[in-house]
């Protein structure tokens, strides 16, 4: 069920451009006129442009270019996310779910920013998240053991691949969570997880993606709008309803059903990799085969096929890539 939030700016969006009553909308979604006045001055805080005028009611001028909350609500189509939290900044969003998850919120809560001040990526690294990006995360509830939690990093990425690549961007993989454009990362995603010993509590799926250019990124960093222009919670809506779809189905089947889905986007296969540990070790080296059916990258090494669960992986440079 949608927010009161979400349901106003639904009401007016609907309007195309048009002046609508405050008395339409609140017949329309069950409230007073005085609860939607409230909800549109929330909605103009989160940076929607909304005229009102006496007789008149309220109309729609332009949505919000950033990733909040109500709009990223207003665009999802897969009723598995059900509640929506978050504002225009926030230190991180991962954080704010895992309070969530604490709290016992239901699997398929989400926290949405336009902007992180303390983003983390993989391995403890900062995540530069200025506006521009979609930047969100996802709570889940798998009901499966510790072990059998690891591919949901995968699972996660391929969901945001496949939605994205529907949407017209190009994308591909980099085990074991990164989205890339041509041979330049584009987004990622960071699992956090609370369990017992024969079961997962919670898993907090944090995902950033660069949908515009701007000035923080790094130069070989890539943006979406190189290949297919959107506001970047179009691409938040996107991203969250492919994953629900990649979820779902591992629910269903495990990895293992999503294997062929995941090698058809996968850069690594026939590349020489380094996959390296916290501390910085080697843990395998030699030519990527592929992942298999637990979502473990297999590298063929001098010493014969080599499983790996988890690391950090470095290409040897070759000519065709940046």
């Amino acid at each position: 069920m949608r927010s009161r939030r979400a349901e106003v700016a639904a009401a007016l969006a609907a309007a195309n451009g048009a002046f609508v009553s405050g008395e339409s909308i609140a017949r329309r979604i069950g409230v007073s006129r005085t609860a939607v006045a409230k909800q549109v001055q929330g909605l103009r805080e989160c940076g929607y442009r909304v005229e009102s005028a006496n007789r008149r009611g309220y109309r729609l001028v332009a949505l919000p270019e950033e990733t909040v909350p109500p709009e990223v609500e207003r665009l999802v189509t897969d009723p598995f996310w059900n509640r929506f939290d978050g504002g225009v900044v926030t230190a991180s969003t991962n954080d704010d779910c895992k309070r969530l998850a604490r709290d016992g919120a239901p699997e398929g809560a989400v926290v949405v920013a336009a902007e992180q001040t303390a983003g983390r990526g993989r391995l403890g690294r900062q995540w530069i998240s200025p506006r521009g990006g979609a930047y969100f995360s996802a709570l889940l509830r798998p009901p499966v053991a510790p072990a059998d939690a690891p591919p949901l990093a995968l699972v996660c990425s391929l969901g945001i691949a496949a939605a994205l690549e529907a949407a017209g961007a190009p994308v591909m993989l980099k085990w074991p969570n990164d989205v890339y454009l041509g041979w330049r990362k584009l987004g990622g995603v960071l699992l956090e997880m609370a369990a017992e010993a024969d079961r997962v509590q919670w898993v907090v799926a944090g995902c950033g993606i660069n949908v515009r250019r701007t000035p923080e990124l790094a130069p070989e960093a890539a943006s979406l709008d190189e290949v297919a222009p959107m506001r970047p919670a179009e691409v938040a809506a996107i991203a969250l309803d492919g994953i629900a779809q990649a979820y779902r189905e591992f629910v269903r089947a495990g990895f293992a059903g999503l294997v062929e889905q995941y090698e058809r986007r996968h850069l690594l296969p026939g590349r020489e990799v380094t996959v390296r540990d916290l501390a910085g070790g080697t843990v395998a080296h030699g030519e990527a085969m592929g992942v298999d059916g637990m979502g473990r990258l297999l590298v063929r090494t001098a010493e014969g096929p080599v499983p790996v669960v988890a690391g950090e992986v470095t290409l040897a440079p070759t000519g065709g890539e940046r």
